[in-house]
């Protein structure tokens, strides 16, 4: 439940995000410093323990967990204290309503606007899920809708129309108390879709058209529609491009890792592109290689299944006019969007986040939590960072120090001393 506070906001506070994947833990910490973001770290760390959203062993996920965020605050310098957890809209479910809230001062404040939001997570949902990230969608005030914030409006009511996006009550419990149990406090959750959404400004462009997002990830894609600016659904397909890459593995036997790279950036359909030799490796002493014709026809099977798959899924919504956005992993192969654009006949378009440090489609939901809690802390002026702050200016400060008395500082006093003894030898 939100939380008001009479804290004032700092202009430089830092936030770390946190996402539990099948194959992967993702974490990105990053400084919003006056009016935008800046990243710190992006960082992926491998991990076993998860299978089909649910904890497989959970010692090793403990474990995977403080080695990550162990490594990652050595690299920043400072301790990670708290991150953001990324939930997947596992089981997802959506719960529209209304808040009706009295201005009393006549004046709309942000405040208020809190205070809708904490009455509507009073509401009741499905005993399976629970809430995990209320969205407002429209405001109405004086007889008129708006999207925008509504403060120092001047009226004696707001109604906030508002949709509790909820999740499985399992999988969030489970890896809540997982990352508790590593040490780290969960500061917030936000459903991967509707981060996905927020950071690539989907609702907006959703005002006009469908949009259907497809996250592909290795072992599952996340199917979601966006509509009138809203997040109307979720589905997952328990498919991805493991499909793909397991079909290389079974069929030449190559280091696994390394597939999911020739997947991802190597497969190319175009007829001019030469039929080169791609990857080479040894095995029993027998060096093998493969080149892109080979690697084309292994995966063209399993490409064409899931596509299909994909496309079937979305066709209904599609004849309707909407547009595909393809993110995460999958965007990085080009020849599936291509192979969709095909089959699915509309516009589908790839995307990922150009911000400088964060330019992988893997972190796309992680970049897009910060911008939903921001609002959260805009909401509720709060002042929170997720890491000790003034140990971190401190440590940056001492670096600068380090840096100069190592560099410019030397260069100076030496070139000031060469210049004396050149003058004093004249």
């Amino acid at each position: 439940m939100l939380k008001l506070s009479c804290m004032s906001t700092n202009i430089k506070q830092i936030y770390a995000a946190m996402e539990l994947c099948e194959s992967e833990i993702r974490i990105l910490v990053g400084e919003y410093y006056n009016t935008r973001f800046n990243i710190i770290r992006a960082d992926k760390y491998n991990t076993n323990a998860i299978s089909d959203f649910k904890i497989v062993n959970k010692e090793e996920l403990i474990s995977d967990i403080r080695y990550a965020v162990g490594k990652t605050s050595e690299k920043i310098g400072s301790d990670l204290e708290q991150v953001l957890l990324v939930l997947p809209a596992y089981n997802f479910k959506r719960f529209p309503l209304r808040s009706k809230v009295v201005i009393d001062s006549g004046i709309v404040k942000k405040q208020d606007i809190a205070r809708a939001i904490s009455n509507s997570l009073r509401s009741k949902v499905d005993s399976d899920v629970m809430v995990v990230s209320p969205m407002i969608v429209k405001y109405t005030i004086n007889g008129i809708s708006t999207r925008r914030l509504p403060e120092n409006e001047m009226c004696s009511e707001v109604i906030v129309d508002i949709d509790l996006l909820c999740a499985d009550t399992e999988v969030c419990y489970d890896y809540v108390s997982v990352i508790e149990a590593s040490g780290i406090k969960v500061l917030d959750i936000v459903l991967n879709t509707y981060a996905v959404a927020k950071e690539a400004a989907l609702f907006e462009e959703s005002l006009n058209r469908s949009i259907i997002v497809l996250d592909i990830n290795r072992c599952c894609t996340y199917l979601s529609l966006l509509s009138k600016g809203k997040l109307v659904s979720t589905e997952i397909v328990f498919d991805g491009l493991n499909s793909l890459i397991n079909k290389v593995y079974r069929t030449y036997n190559m280091p696994y890792n390394d597939i999911a790279k020739l997947v991802k950036y190597s497969i190319n359909y175009d007829s001019e592109y030469p039929d080169d030799i791609i990857y080479a490796w040894t095995s029993q002493g027998t060096t093998n290689t493969i080149t892109t014709k080979m690697l084309n026809e292994t995966v063209a099977k399993p490409l064409d299944l899931l596509s299909d798959k994909l496309v079937t899924m979305c066709k209904p919504i599609i004849e309707t006019g909407a547009s595909i956005i393809i993110t995460s992993e999958g965007e990085q192969m080009k020849a599936l969007s291509d192979v969709i654009r095909q089959k699915a006949q509309c516009e589908v378009k790839t995307y990922y986040p150009d911000t400088i440090g964060v330019r992988d489609p893997a972190f796309t939901a992680l970049y897009g939590t910060f911008f939903v809690y921001r609002d959260k802390v805009i909401m509720n002026n709060l002042d929170v960072s997720c890491i000790d702050l003034l140990k971190y200016d401190s440590l940056i400060d001492q670096k600068k120090l380090d840096s100069e008395g190592e560099t410019i500082t030397t260069k100076i006093k030496n070139l000031f001393r060469q210049y004396m003894e050149k003058g004093g030898n004249q």
